[in-house]
């Protein structure tokens, strides 16, 4: 951001120069002048500055006032005679800001005391309703026992009149029964007059009593009411003087992280709700003596609500929410998005305003994408896409000191150089005899032990097809000794094994051997190898020249001693307490054990049932072999060894681990597949895209299908890179499957779907699948030298090339005159000028030099005969088949056409 004065920053903060220059005077800062420039260092100097003059260094302030005076002019109408005036309207707001927690806090509280004032406002109806329904029993039962009573007396006294007349005595009365007798019907009318006024003033007494009765119901429910409008609007008045009122919130940058919520007091509307609509009307049937509905009316109880409790309960954070994206070496559009939890086409909008025209599920750079993120207001974060493997490299520890260990060193030469012989008398045992035709096929790993210490070896095959191989060799060695013969000189692989070596960084010895043959010359070789950049101490360099002989074991000694006191130049260390770390130089399939892996130690020391993770493939080490075929149960740095107990043959050249948690090893081990397959097809998926339009219109282009299978990981590595480099763009080699191990039933069924021929190189079919290969028909080939077999296969494919077609000019004879013959048509007298016609081979006929027919001839004669050739310099008459305007002066050219079968 860039800077801005002391003038500019006083505006945006809505202060005077005066007081902002006192305030930045207190926090230690140097400007005096209004155009002084401010940095973002000193305004956060100056921030902090005002926090702790404020106390609010600790947290963050509780509520924030904002006060906003915007002044506007209004113009007056004018008076007549006069001028419109300009009147200054200056309209002045304050708004507070508070903190969402004690909103919350308020929020709460009020629902607790609304919940409380509901509460007692029911318990106060309910009583008011009990008292009530009890002043109502209390009458009707007061009227039931007068009603009652009246009966009685007017009983009573009709049967007194009615003893009176029957005349009886008193003793007989006491025992006389009230007869059931209607006494209307007795009645004088005197008597039925005094009954009905009786009856009349009962029931005005009746109403009386009613009337009573609902004034006393009407006074209990209004006495009850009053004592709940007074309970609440004395709890309303409680909260009320403790609620605040805030302003809603602003959208604004200082009020960020803030919400305001306008708050006010609810309880007096409350209250003329309650008095607009305190009762209504409802229906309750009451059992009595004559079971009659009556219609009462219960007070309707309202809930107590504020505006807070009326809140919508989702709110839109008023914050920016900027997030941290990890972004590897590179990512697809589509997941960029989804990290910043943004849709796809507005990163895509982005991209192309800065000149990218990208899809949803196209890939972008890590670079690309952060400016992208940056773009659209996010944090970047580059990480490595290795991040999960080196977090499991970081928690590995070793403990100890690092201790002096023995060199590695990589034996690297032409074939036939003696590579594997001098190793061979150094070891003093006969390797170079198992090998097929004398040469290396893979990696051998060995040790050995000399007075001045131990050195481990590594014989790399020389062969052209094995520079993956070699390549690995010098990876993991310290010192490489180039075997140079005497007699022949810098070679090819020669050369490539100086540029391995060189590309590597590890210092070079020169081994000239067969130095005890007769033909050597010795300044040939070393002007040879000074022209590669190999210049020995001889001539003033720095590469040691050792002349040796592997027959005869001169020169072995100085040899070994060159290599130790190259190693303790070196000063060559390793930790050997913890887990062990190298490097997989070979690995093979073997019947009866599984995966053989042969492993080299760098780091750490390797336990027999150690969980060793090479490459994908992860297992426990259940034995572990020396090179003598000897178990081992340690193995420290520098070793070589074989292990068994992968699932698997593991890639050579791969690096290995002992890791101690069983799932970290399978997620690395997962994790490494998923980006293999994902390579696999980004290269598929680019090789069909920019080939799309170069194959469109081409023919299908011919193969050799090839199911290969051989005997260690190396050998299948180089054989695969050696038959894709025989690849043209007429035939090609397609590895249909590969694999090490033996050819099973599975390789020939594949074979017979496929029309591929099965290869194997130092491994043999078993009985299933040569038994298949025979009544199938599948060619079935063993090889054991690399280029016997790269040497078939390119036959093979030179079987599938289109031959050349060749066409070589025999004779050449020209027109002289040309007769006419109703029986022949036109027949044409020529002079042979070149070489001889022939009749049966095709002809061109030329005019001027340009071809104007291609056929064949007719007839062929010499005078009347018919010949079959007519030789250079006689002449001849023929006739064209097919053309009739043949001229003198034409040209008939004879041709032959030559198949060549083509090679590669």
């Amino acid at each position: 951001m860039a800077d801005v004065t002391v003038k500019q920053l006083a505006e945006t903060v809505g202060r005077s120069v005066d007081v902002l220059l006192a305030q930045m005077r207190d926090a230690g800062l140097s400007h005096t002048s209004p155009d002084a420039a401010v940095s973002d260092i000193e305004k956060q100097q100056l921030l902090s500055h005002l926090k702790r003059e404020h106390g609010e260094a600790a947290g963050q302030p509780q509520k924030i006032t904002l006060q906003r005076k915007t002044v506007s002019t209004l113009k007056t109408a004018p008076v007549t005679g006069g001028k419109a005036k300009t009147v200054n309207v200056e309209v002045r707001k304050t708004k507070t800001y508070v903190k969402r927690s004690l909103l919350e806090e308020q929020e709460e509280s009020t629902r607790e005391a609304e919940e409380q004032a509901r509460l007692v406002a029911e318990e106060a109806v309910r009583k008011a309703e009990a008292e009530r329904v009890a002043a109502e029993d209390a009458v009707r039962r007061a009227a039931e026992e007068a009603r009652i009573a009246a009966a009685e007396e007017e009983a009573r006294k009709a049967a007194e009149e009615a003893r009176k007349q029957m005349g009886g005595d008193a003793k007989d009365n006491r025992k006389l029964s009230v007869p059931k007798v209607d006494v209307k019907k007795l009645e004088t009318p005197e008597e039925r007059a005094r009954r009905e006024e009786q009856a009349a003033k009962d029931r005005a007494a009746e109403d009386v009593r009613r009337r009573q009765e609902d004034a006393a119901r009407k006074e209990a429910e209004e006495k009850a009411s009053q004592k709940t409008l007074e309970q609440a609007r004395r709890i309303a008045e409680e909260l009320a003087g403790r609620a605040q009122t805030v302003a809603p919130a602003a959208d604004t940058p200082l009020a960020r992280g803030l919400v305001g919520v306008a708050y006010e007091d609810s309880f007096a509307r409350e209250d003329r709700e309650i008095k607009r609509g305190t009762t209504t009307p409802t229906r309750t049937a009451k059992k009595g003596p004559k079971k009659r509905e009556e219609q009462t009316f219960r007070p309707v109880q309202r809930t107590l609500t504020s505006a807070l409790s009326k809140k919508h309960g989702f709110e839109k954070p008023v914050e920016k929410q900027v997030y941290e994206v990890s972004i590897g070496e590179s990512i697809v559009v589509s997941d960029l998005a989804q990290k910043m939890a943004k849709k796809t086409r507005e990163v895509i909008r982005v991209l192309m305003k800065m000149g990218e025209v990208v899809t949803a599920e196209q890939v972008i750079d890590q670079a690309t994408a952060g400016l992208v993120v940056e773009e659209m207001g996010h944090a970047p974060k580059f990480v490595s896409e290795t991040a999960l493997e080196d977090s499991l490299m970081d928690s590995i520890v070793r403990h100890g000191d690092a201790k002096t260990r023995a060199p590695v060193v990589t034996i690297m030469g032409h074939v036939d150089h003696g590579k594997t012989s001098l190793l061979d008398y150094i070891r003093r045992a006969k390797v170079a005899a198992g090998e097929a035709g004398g040469i290396t096929q893979h990696i051998g790993a060995y040790h050995v032990e000399t007075p001045r210490g131990m050195i481990t070896f590594l014989d790399t095959p020389g062969h052209a097809a094995f520079t993956a191989m070699r390549a690995r060799g010098a990876k993991a060695t310290d010192i490489v000794v180039l075997v140079v013969a005497a007699d022949d000189g810098v070679m090819p692989q020669t050369a490539e094994a100086i540029d391995h070596a060189r590309a590597s960084g590890v210092p070079l010895i020169v081994a000239m051997n067969k130095v005890d043959k007769e033909s050597v010359d010795f300044d040939r070789v070393l002007s040879e190898l000074s022209a590669k950049q190999v210049i020995c101490e001889e001539w003033g360099g720095d590469t040691q020249v050792v002349k040796v002989s592997a027959k005869t074991g001169f020169g072995i000694d100085e040899l070994l001693e060159a290599i130790l006191i190259q190693a303790e130049l070196l000063e060559l260390t390793a930790v050997s307490e913890g887990p062990a770390q190298g490097v997989v130089i070979e690995s093979r399939i073997d019947k009866g054990r599984g995966a053989v892996a042969t492993l080299l130690v760098q780091k750490g020391t390797l336990k027999q049932g150690d969980l060793v993770l090479a490459g994908t493939l992860y297992g426990r080490a259940r034995a572990l072999i020396d090179e003598n075929g000897k178990q081992v149960k340690s193995v420290g740095p520098s070793m070589p060894v074989e292990i068994l107990g992968l699932p698997d043959a593991p890639g050579a050249g791969d690096e290995f681990l002992v890791v101690a948690d069983d799932r970290k090893a399978r997620e690395v081990a997962d994790f490494r597949i998923a980006r293999d397959r994902q390579v696999r097809m980004d290269l598929a998926e680019s090789m069909k895209l920019e080939n799309l339009f170069a194959n469109m219109g081409k023919a299908e282009v011919a193969s050799v299908n090839i199911i290969l299978k051989t005997d260690v990981r190396g050998s299948l590595e180089a054989l695969t890179a050696a038959l894709n480099d025989l690849s043209t763009d007429e035939v090609r080699v397609k590895i249909v499957s590969s694999g090490v191990g033996a050819i099973a039933e599975s390789d020939v069924a594949l074979a017979e779907s496929t029309g591929s021929v099965v290869l194997g190189f130092n491994v043999r079919a078993d009985n299933a699948a040569r038994a298949k290969c025979q009544n199938d028909g599948i060619d079935l080939r063993y090889y054991s030298i690399i280029y016997e077999l790269i040497d078939d296969v390119r036959d093979a494919m030179s079987g599938l090339l289109t031959p050349e077609r060749r066409e070589n000019i025999v004779g050449m004879a020209q027109v002289r005159e040309v007769f006419h013959s109703s029986k022949f048509g036109s027949a044409a007298g020529c002079m042979v000028l070149e070489g001889s016609l022939f009749k049966n081979k095709p002809i061109r006929v030329l005019r001027e030099d340009v071809v104007v027919f291609q056929g064949e001839l007719e007839s062929l004669r010499r005078f009347k005969e018919d010949v079959m050739e007519v030789r250079h310099g006689m002449e001849c008459g023929l006739a064209v088949k097919g053309y009739k305007d043949i001229k003198a002066g034409d040209k008939v050219e004879v041709y032959e056409v030559q198949i060549i079968k083509r090679s590669l």
